[in-house]
């Protein structure tokens, strides 16, 4: 008989909505700080993904620890770190921030100062893949742009244009950076899908909301 690998574990929002008004679990956001202060989750604690450190994982007797980031995907990565650590039973949010928000739950926003002449910046939950390709993975591990496109076998110039936003992640780079960062071959394209969503969302989602009708059973 072989022994089953574990896996990281999934839950729902309401799930997790429901653990936390019982009290029941630790829930800890793997997201950047500068994420975190804009907006989070009442009760998380942070603990970013570009400086995780498995053996300084938080702990607390009798309570389960629930992971999430923006859309499940930095979540799913740090559970895969722990149960690498042999963690037994590792637990991520479905859908990360976004989907919380989704469901009407309660996030706690930054608050400018009164009187200020700036127009606040709308807050957004699902960053750029270039800045977590930045944050996550290049600052940490110490490698440049220039030495990632060698190594991925890309030019400078298009690895430029994802880090920049100027061009976005299509399937033949999010292969060529799964393969380098030993990712899931769709986490660069579906980093870039959310981002974009979102930004659309925000963008036309209002007007679209006004001018399509659902389409009803009967219809």
């Amino acid at each position: 008989m072989t022994d089953t690998k574990p896996t990281v574990q999934n839950a729902d929002v309401a799930q997790v909505k429901a653990w936390m008004d019982r009290n029941e679990i630790l829930l800890v956001d793997v997201r950047e700080t500068s994420e975190y202060e804009k907006e989070h989750i009442a009760g998380s604690v942070l603990l970013p993904l570009s400086s995780f450190e498995p053996d300084l994982f938080p702990s607390l007797p009798g309570k389960k620890v629930v992971l999430h980031c923006a859309v499940g995907k930095r979540s799913e990565a740090a559970g895969k770190m722990l149960l690498n650590e042999d963690y037994e039973t590792i637990t991520h949010m479905v859908g990360g921030l976004a989907e919380w928000k989704a469901a009407g739950y309660a996030t706690e926003v930054q608050i400018l100062p009164p009187n200020t002449e700036k127009k606040q910046e709308p807050v957004f939950s699902c960053p750029a893949p270039g800045k977590v390709l930045q944050d996550e993975y290049m600052d940490p591990l110490g490698i440049s742009k220039a030495d990632l496109a060698k190594r991925i076998g890309v030019m400078d110039g298009t690895l430029d244009g994802v880090m920049s936003g100027a061009s976005k992640v299509e399937v033949e780079m999010s292969l060529r950076l799964a393969r380098f960062f030993s990712t899931a071959a769709d986490f660069w394209v579906h980093l870039q899908l959310e981002h974009d969503l979102e930004r659309a969302r925000h963008a036309i989602g209002e007007q679209i909301r006004k001018d399509i009708t659902p389409r009803t059973a009967g219809g």
